[in-house]
């Protein structure tokens, strides 16, 4: 060793702007030892003022500038060092280091449940409307929605998208009215299995019907399936869901008779197929004003910030049952705050023959 026990060390100031440290918290660790998650491992951004994102294949975490005074010095071996292999082992050198000082601070990583926005994909109303246009692929899609590629596919498949003869859309509301029953109805002729649904079968089954190309009929499968690839299984509870969200939709900011209500959801629904509409399947849609009454209210259109959430509810509500809210606070909680956490710093709790409301703080 050399004398006073130290080791040379070397400072090179012009590899600093190579690096940047990450924060490993155990989630992000857990992601970079799954050989799935790292394999698609991305950095991506919706634009270059906009906050970057570390995605894997399921989940993404938020990346954040943490500044700190303390000096950083990334150390590593001096591998041009002269071996000294005949030296006698007291008088080895050891080899140099070589010190890079890095900026002040490192990035932190956040666990995120993302918000998707797909406001900027056209929809396509069908195969002679001619006035959605757009140069976008579902790679491009993709690229400017800065999530994981499951998250992404989940929120594709929910948003009914397609990408028809090389451009991405959203298929209007009222394309998959049209087309569903004519689906539903060719299915039904033909003797096809609900449970075991193949693309080309069914898109043979209805041409002779509808114009529409292959990939609006798999995008319309796919949305209405309990599977993510072929064969294709029907989910009639998640097509009975759509139809009574599109219908309540259209009373976006009226509230009304929710008799009247039911009976309209079951009128949309196809006739071809004996489906039954229960007001549970639109947990997290609605708000009920009064016991005979409902109004749409869906939970993904509200703030995610807690206070201006529970703002927006006691709004459309004064008071509501503890388990009637619970579905609108699901999706800001984290593992370190849960329900009952936001519900005691934003709201109060108050028990009236047994049952639990949850009502506006100070009132």
């Amino acid at each position: 060793m050399s004398p006073g026990g130290s080791i040379p060390l070397l400072i090179d100031p012009t590899i600093a702007p190579r690096y940047r440290l990450i924060l490993l918290q155990p989630a992000l660790l857990e992601l970079l030892e799954s050989p799935k998650e790292a394999a698609h491992l991305r950095l991506k951004s919706a634009g270059p003022d906009t906050p970057a994102f570390l995605c894997g294949y399921s989940r993404t975490f938020q990346l954040r500038q943490i500044s700190q005074s303390n000096t950083l010095l990334l150390l590593s071996s001096d591998e041009s060092s002269i071996e000294n292999s005949d030296t006698v082992p007291d008088e080895i050198t050891p080899d140099p280091l070589c010190a890079t000082k890095l900026p002040g601070g490192y990035l932190e990583s956040v666990p995120l449940t993302p918000l998707i926005d797909f406001s900027f994909v056209p929809y396509y109303h069908g195969a002679e409307v001619a006035d959605n246009v757009t140069t976008l692929t579902r790679s491009d899609v993709s690229s400017r929605v800065p999530v994981s590629e499951y998250e992404f596919e989940s929120a594709w498949v929910e948003s009914i998208g397609a990408e028809i003869d090389g451009c991405a859309y959203r298929l209007s509301d009222d394309l998959v009215v049209r087309v569903l029953p004519i689906l539903m109805a060719a299915i039904q002729a033909e003797g096809l299995d609900y449970a075991k649904l193949f693309v080309s079968e069914v898109f043979d089954a209805v041409r002779a019907d509808e114009d529409e190309p292959v990939a609006v009929i798999e995008a319309i499968l796919r949305r209405f399936s309990k599977s993510r690839n072929e064969p294709y299984c029907l989910d009639t509870a998640q097509l009975t869901q759509w139809f009574g969200i599109k219908v309540l939709s259209e009373h976006a900011f009226q509230e009304v008779d929710l008799e009247d209500f039911m009976e309209k959801w079951e009128q949309s629904l196809p006739l071809v197929l004996d489906l039954t509409c229960y007001l549970s399947m639109l947990t997290g849609q609605y708000v009920q004003p009064t016991a005979k009454t409902i109004r749409y209210l869906p939970r993904t259109r509200l703030p995610r910030d807690p206070a201006r959430r529970f703002e927006q509810l006691f709004a459309a509500k004064s008071s509501w049952l503890h388990e009637d809210i619970l579905p609108f606070l699901n999706d800001i909680e984290t593992d370190k705050v849960k329900s009952n956490t936001l519900i005691m710093k934003y709201a109060k709790k108050k028990v009236v023959k047994g049952k639990t409301y949850i009502g506006k703080r100070g009132v």
